[in-house]
């Protein structure tokens, strides 16, 4: 744990209404108190205002002024908080102020880091916290706050306890043989087979994570003319793409972002699939390929006037086996459905001119991922659920060699310490430098 005292503005360096800059650390207030005009004595938690000086004693600024007292801080440290006006020189100012009376300047995330090791918060309410930093849509911050009031936390401090009960049985069982009842593998069985049905619910929630929090690719595919650009400008809102009655208008793939349902959607138009001579078409017809192997979701453009062509019908068969749904377009040119796909549920009829279906298929594309979420559900990140994933193998090794290791207890034990470890891993009990070095350069300087 390092001693130095570390300061930082904890808002961006732009021109606003009001600042903060923070500092944390033993010295913090001993610095605060040189560097504005407060009282003799102050309390903790409190407000003042005052004037903030420079080192030669002239005015500065002026604002607030407020001192939270170790442990009772963010960092568990003694911090300082200094509100000027959101004047860019004035911060800095104050910062190098601070570096000058012998503080130095954070790292980023550093008031998190300190916040982890001084037992303030778990890892994973600290990578909550940048989570809800970076967070793009309310689903997203809502996912993080959840992570931030230590639910995910609960859960594994839960199934950690199961996993302890078991070590300690069975060590109690080797050092104690005569005056321990020998544990049943039934029971061992069991109780690891409860730890994975909730850890199996815990890595279901990671693909709707990244979709909540990354966005979801969506490429519309089909052939030459059958309206996708139209479909394109149609979700997007406005005429983003070109739209012509020539085929091959479209020469590479055209994206852009919206939100359906507080999701991320990263749309694509892609080039019309076909058999072109033409090299430059050609080039985008080999992009637009690429980009439906990226997709998460296909959006298959059938032209209804015209009905499913030859032409459709191989554009289909790549893409059938991905997630996707097959969009009938020009339904107000339609005078009956279309009966060219048996038992699908995945049919949407819509058209780009009266806007019919679209809404529909907005509502069809978060079902047919799976994103609607509960209030208590947890999502979990990618380093959470690759040591979820670790101790679901490691337990099902376990309850596979469960009649050989019931005979050899110490590598039952170690086995089962192996499963606790991924678990402590995730809350930040067995760590190490390069693993919270990874977490924490993400954060931005200040947090």
């Amino acid at each position: 744990m390092k001693k130095d005292t570390i300061v930082a503005n904890a808002t961006p360096l732009i021109p606003s209404a009001v600042g903060i800059v923070r500092i944390s650390g033993e010295d913090a207030l001993k610095i605060g108190k040189q560097i504005f005009t407060l009282p003799q004595e102050i309390q903790e938690r409190k407000a003042y205002f005052g004037k903030i000086l420079d080192l030669d004693g002239s005015v500065l600024d002026e604002g607030l002024f407020i001192y939270f007292k170790a442990p009772k801080s963010f960092t568990g440290e003694d911090v300082v908080e200094i509100y000027p006006h959101g004047s860019v020189p004035v911060i800095k100012k104050i910062i190098e102020n601070v570096i000058t009376l012998g503080g130095r300047l954070a790292n980023p995330g550093e008031f998190t880091y300190r916040a982890f090791l001084n037992g303030k918060i778990d890892l994973t309410q600290a990578e909550a916290i940048a989570d809800l930093i970076s967070a793009k849509t309310e689903k997203a911050s809502k996912a993080a706050v959840r992570l931030l009031e230590g639910k995910l936390s609960e859960k594994i401090n839960s199934l950690r306890e199961t996993l302890l009960n078991l070590i300690s049985l069975i060590e109690a069982e080797i050092n104690f043989p005569e005056d321990v009842e020998e544990i049943d593998s039934q029971l061992i069985v069991e109780n690891l087979l409860k730890v994975k049905k909730s850890i199996d619910k815990l890595v279901g929630s990671y693909k709707k994570g990244s979709l909540i929090k990354e966005g979801i690719k969506l490429a519309i595919v089909g052939r030459p003319n059958v309206g996708k650009s139209s479909l394109f400008n149609a979700m997007v809102g406005y005429e983003r793409s070109i739209v012509s009655s020539y085929q091959g208008t479209t020469r590479d793939f055209i994206e852009e972002t919206l939100k359906i349902k507080d999701i991320p959607i990263i749309l694509l138009d892609t080039a019309g699939i076909r058999e072109t001579a033409e090299y430059v078409e050609k080039l985008g017809i080999e992009r637009s390929k690429q980009k439906i192997e990226e997709a998460d979701i296909i959006l298959f453009v059938i032209d209804g006037s015209q009905g499913f062509t030859d032409e459709d019908k191989k554009i289909y068969d790549e893409i059938k086996n991905k997630i996707h749904i097959i969009v009938i377009n020009k339904a107000d040119l339609i005078t009956k459905p279309l009966d060219i796909f048996e038992k699908s549920d995945n049919i949407i009829y819509t058209s780009s001119v009266t806007f019919q279906g679209i809404k529909d298929l907005e509502e069809k594309i978060i079902e047919i991922l799976g994103i609607t979420e509960t209030e208590d559900e947890i999502i979990i990140n990618l380093r959470h659920y690759t040591l979820l994933k670790q101790a679901i193998e490691k337990i099902e090794k376990v309850v596979e060699n469960i009649d050989f290791l019931i005979e050899n207890k110490e590598i039952l034990m170690l086995d089962l310490q192996e499963v606790l470890n991924y678990l402590e891993e995730i809350v930040g009990h067995i760590t190490t430098e390069d693993v919270l070095g990874n977490i924490f350069s993400k954060f931005c300087i200040g947090k």
